[in-house]
């Protein structure tokens, strides 16, 4: 969903009747946690997910879906991805034998995220089968929340061993699925979908800052978070990376401290890591060092925080 927002629960449902609409990500956010609540469907966030595949992300899906290989496809999706979504990112981490497909929300104070999260992960999952056919199948899948009670839900659509309180939300599967041809795909389509593409791009108007922020949040899940890092990322030099983000009205250090901000906040509220882990995680030199730097931000130590409604 865009950051086009068209308002809360209290307008008509005739906002629904246009499919092109956009919402909010906070709103859907929302949303999703309404629905599961009202619904005592715990999983609701997975069923939605399961119901959509690249076609829910527009041109950028169509396009990826007429990638010459999968490899080539999941990274059409990770750059494109910003032009259907403004409140999270996915990421693709490819090692020799299992690489990642995850994640990662960066919009501040998102409510329902474990919802939203569970339904990225099943549209992956989907778009995953529609690229490689039906026999593929992930090594195991990646959740940042906690365990629910009941995962037999999980369990049934995933077919694969699950991990709760991750470092991120994501798929593992056999990197050798990553040089898979396309099924299907079609290069006359393509070649149209990459001129759509490079059209809405250009008239895209993300900022740079925001750019910035989401790559910076995955760095520190991965335990990458540096100057040279981000600017490794944008193919830049470290200070064509300053330059642009003091044209954005920003520095690496007070976005590296905003992402830090976000993440703490996601991982407190989310999961049932450890203070020290999550001091690790952020790269501080332990707890004590997170807890004055968290305090500075929300005004409570971390544990106090974590315990609020």
């Amino acid at each position: 969903m865009n950051h086009t927002p068209w308002g809360c629960f209290t307008r008509s449902e005739s906002v629904f009747d246009n499919p092109e609409r956009t919402i909010a990500f906070a709103t859907l956010g929302k949303l999703f946690k309404a629905c599961a609540r009202e619904t005592t469907c715990p999983h609701f966030g997975l069923l939605v997910g399961q119901r959509s595949d690249a076609s829910a992300l527009g041109a950028a899906g169509f396009l990826m879906r007429n990638a010459p290989d999968v490899i080539t496809a999941l990274n059409e999706l990770v750059s494109n991805f910003d032009l259907h979504n403004r409140g999270a990112t996915p990421f693709l981490e490819v090692s020799d034998e299992t690489s990642l497909l995850g994640y990662q929300i960066y919009h501040r104070g998102v409510e329902g995220s474990d919802q939203i999260s569970d339904g990225a992960m099943a549209i992956g999952w989907n778009i995953m089968r529609t690229l490689c056919g039906p026999e593929w199948l992930p090594a195991e899948i990646h959740f940042r929340h906690d365990r629910p009670e009941d995962v037999g839900a999980y369990r049934r659509f995933f077919q694969a061993p699950l991990r709760f309180n991750a470092a991120h939300s994501a798929l593992a599967f056999r990197t050798t699925w990553l040089t898979r041809k396309v099924c299907l795909a079609d290069p006359l389509l393509r070649r149209h979908f990459l001129q759509y593409v490079s059209e809405i791009r250009r008239h895209s108007r993300q900022d740079f800052r925001d750019k910035a922020h989401g790559a910076l949040l995955l760095l520190i899940s991965s335990n990458r978070c540096s100057l040279e890092e981000l600017a490794r990322h944008f193919s830049m030099h470290p200070r064509t990376l300053n330059r642009r983000l003091k044209d954005s009205g920003t520095s690496f250090r007070d976005l590296y401290n905003a992402a830090r901000h976000d993440t703490a906040r996601q991982l407190l509220r989310d999961t049932v890591s450890s203070i020290d882990a999550i001091a690790g995680l952020l790269g501080y030199s332990g707890a004590s060092a997170f807890n004055r730097a968290f305090a500075q931000w929300e005004g409570v130590p971390p544990a106090t925080w974590r315990k609020s409604p």
